[in-house]
């Protein structure tokens, strides 16, 4: 799927949301088909799989949001701590950075926990994997940059949790009806402190992370709300 068409009037007036796709995977627009559909009705999507094309974009343009689909970035590189200084510098000047897509299913717990606090100064860690049904926490979802009306007041959904994240910070949250959902084991009560959604500030604006590892079409609307599109 291309994304690199000329700009139209139509085009023009619409928001950019940036996709930084360092380890991008020939099934990954298939897989999420259903998303990048939604951006490109609402967006003028780019994408970027090498990092000095990443760079350059980066240098010469003020997206809406960046979306970054996988965590190549956490690699340790030179040309990967140039993006990552984009990116933090993009964020902490009003911009939108979300970990999401394929970023959660393909890193390490540990290189996750070192990454938040040695990028970012957060104390969020890799948690629990599972499905389980999680809620919209209503104080949080008010303040997206898009309208939170398409989002669903919870929904099952099965992905990499994040502990020790504030409160406010959590966009879902699992109550305390919810339970493990598994075809094989019995259903167990979760931890309701653990969030699989997260939108922190950070600088004058916003870091999120998306830990759906199955492209669940609510968490379509919860990155579309993230994006402001």
């Amino acid at each position: 799927m291309a994304f690199q068409a000329g700009v139209t009037p139509q085009s023009a007036e619409k928001p950019i949301v940036f996709l930084l796709s360092l380890d991008y995977k020939s099934w990954f627009d298939e897989a999420y088909a259903r998303l990048i559909d939604l951006l490109a009705d609402r967006a003028d999507i780019k994408r970027a799989k090498k990092s000095d094309a990443a760079v350059r974009f980066l240098t010469n343009n003020s997206p809406s949001a960046i979306i970054i689909t996988d965590p190549s970035i956490v690699i340790k590189s030179r040309s990967n701590q140039q993006v990552l200084d984009k990116v933090k510098d993009f964020t902490s000047n009003g911009g939108t950075a979300i970990f999401a897509c394929h970023f959660s299913s393909f890193i390490r717990p540990p290189d996750m926990d070192k990454f938040w606090l040695s990028t970012f100064d957060l104390s969020w860690k890799y948690g629990a994997f599972h499905r389980t049904t999680v809620h919209i926490v209503h104080q949080s979802a008010i303040k997206l940059k898009g309208s939170p009306k398409n989002l669903s007041k919870e929904y099952s959904q099965k992905a990499v949790f994040l502990k020790d994240v504030q409160f406010n910070d959590a966009l879902c949250l699992p109550s305390a009806e919810s339970r493990t959902q598994s075809l094989v084991f019995s259903p167990e009560p979760v931890d309701q402190t653990q969030t699989p959604v997260v939108r922190a500030k950070y600088g004058h604006g916003w870091i999120g992370y998306v830990g759906d590892v199955n492209s669940e079409e609510c968490s379509d609307e919860v990155i579309l709300a993230m994006c402001g599109v």
